[in-house]
């Protein structure tokens, strides 16, 4: 019996986890500042980080100079502003849950999204806010939530179906233009918001900004300012910080705005017969490059050791900034603002070439590139003269006379070989043959002439690579006996 319950347990297991692995998720591509993530069913909420999953059920919510950005499997993508609540209703696919349906609740705050065309009547896609439900037919928009619940949508290409919670009508709301809820009303009429052949009233003043890159790593922003661009209502005078921006005859405007370093907030402003309007612009700039400091320096050359270990510390002068370590490719750290980093690199024979990057979360990076020479092959030596390895030379005895003692005990002997370095070659850095340094010829073969002494003489080669690999051959001995 027991037996069996231990069987029933592990199969509900599996099929839990199977489960898991089917379920249908969106990606997390990109986080600035402070994201939460209360997943579903659980009570503690935890920091969202990019390639993170998030899950039916899930609930976002993001701080001040925040912002989140989600791929949806299907490849549509939601941006999630500042100071926003939102949560992740369904996700269901064709190919995993044998449906294609996706809805959202945006409960305050701000999010931008792109999906793709819906091409069936058993797709759907939906964002629901306290005020209003948005059917989605493929398109790109923006929908806010203010403090009242009011809800408005933007609809920047594509068409949108926006009906009241509360009360009955519906719009269809097609490219550039948008259209307001407020809490317990109809939705609006839709208004243009392109600028483009505005009505004649002011009813349907609007102000609409060409979406810009949420991360500038490019340092020309800091001195030439970022583009501010749109359109807005024909003769209408547009402000960007407090500084005019040019605008065309037809509602069209542009011109740069200086930013700094770090958070940047852009509000701009349209206004026109004493109406006004504003939206904000928000973008982080980060021009710094992370730097890398190595405590065991990567050295071109040639070494004879396989393992060869790299150590040091990575910093970066922007505030709570994530910085990637990769070792030829391969991620070996990950560090917040500064940390330190320690990598063996096992060697192959022969050249290896060694690539260190950090990579900030704007992109920027830092490379230090080199390559090392492995060589474990020791120099092969082999001595052609003298032969034997005890060679016997008979002498006649010194002539007695005034030469000197050491003089006559000095005797010459040629000495001949080969030595070849075997691939992968590092090159021989010195042969010396009883402490006298010698230069081979380019084909490794040597002659050289040494003095012996009557008596045992050890011969004595020593041979060194540049990798430092040492070859010593004292085999041989010369014997000089007097007849």
């Amino acid at each position: 019996m027991k037996r069996l319950q231990y069987l029933f347990l592990i199969m509900l297991f599996m099929a839990t986890a199977v489960s898991a692995q089917k379920q249908s998720s969106g990606k997390i591509k990109f986080v600035i500042g402070d994201v939460q993530l209360l997943p579903a069913k659980k009570t503690s909420w935890v920091k969202a980080r990019i390639k993170g999953r998030v899950f039916e059920g899930d609930r976002i919510k993001t701080g001040g100079n925040s912002r989140v950005e989600i791929e949806m499997p299907d490849g549509s993508q939601l941006r999630i502003d500042q100071s926003t609540i939102f949560d992740i209703k369904e996700i269901k696919t064709k190919e995993e849950d044998g449906e294609d349906k996706m809805s959202f609740s945006l409960w305050a705050g701000n999010i931008w999204a792109k999906f793709k065309k819906v091409v069936s009547g058993r797709q759907s896609r939906r964002i629901e806010s306290p005020s209003a439900v948005v059917a989605i037919r493929g398109t790109e928009l923006e929908v806010n939530v203010d403090k009242q619940l009011t809800t408005k949508v933007s609809v920047t290409e594509g068409l949108v179906a926006v009906t009241s919670k509360d009360a009955d009508g519906q719009v269809l709301v097609g490219a550039n233009q948008q259209t307001i809820v407020h809490k317990g009303q109809a939705p609006s009429k839709p208004a243009q918001s392109s600028g483009q052949n505005p009505a004649p009233n002011l009813k349907n003043f609007a102000l609409q900004l060409d979406k810009i890159p949420v991360q500038q790593n490019d340092p020309a922003v800091l001195g030439s300012g970022v583009k501010v661009s749109g359109r807005t209502v024909p003769g209408a005078r547009v402000m960007a910080e407090g500084k005019p921006l040019n605008v065309a005859p037809n509602g069209q405007f542009s011109g740069r705005v200086n930013v700094r370093e770090g958070f940047n907030t852009i509000r701009v402003t349209a206004e026109k017969n004493g109406k006004s309007t504003a939206q904000t612009l928000r973008l982080f700039v980060n021009t710094r490059r992370p730097q890398i400091q190595l405590s065991t320096p990567l050295v071109s050359g040639f070494l004879n050791r396989r393992d060869y270990s790299l150590s040091g510390a990575v910093f970066d002068e922007t505030p709570l900034d994530k910085v990637k370590v990769y070792f030829n490719g391969d991620e070996v750290a990950e560090v917040r603002g500064r940390g330190t980093f320690n990598r063996t690199i096992i060697l192959h024979e022969g050249r290896n070439d060694i690539k260190i990057v950090a990579v900030d979360l704007s992109k920027n990076s830092k490379e230090i590139a080199e390559h090392i020479f492995l060589d474990t092959v020791k120099p092969i030596i082999t001595i052609t003269e003298p032969a034997q390895k005890n060679f016997i030379r008979l002498q006649p005895p010194p002539h007695p006379g005034n030469i000197n003692k050491d003089r006559r005990n000095r005797l010459s002997q040629i000495i001949r070989g080969v030595i070849i370095d075997p691939e992968p070659s590092s090159r021989l850095k010195r042969v010396l043959i009883n402490g006298k340094e010698i230069k081979p010829n380019t084909d490794g073969s040597f002659e050289t002439e040494i003095f012996v002494t009557s008596g045992e003489n050890i011969l004595r080669i020593v041979v060194e690579d540049l990798a430092g690999n040492i070859t010593i051959d004292n085999s041989r001995r010369i014997i000089i006996r007097n007849f």
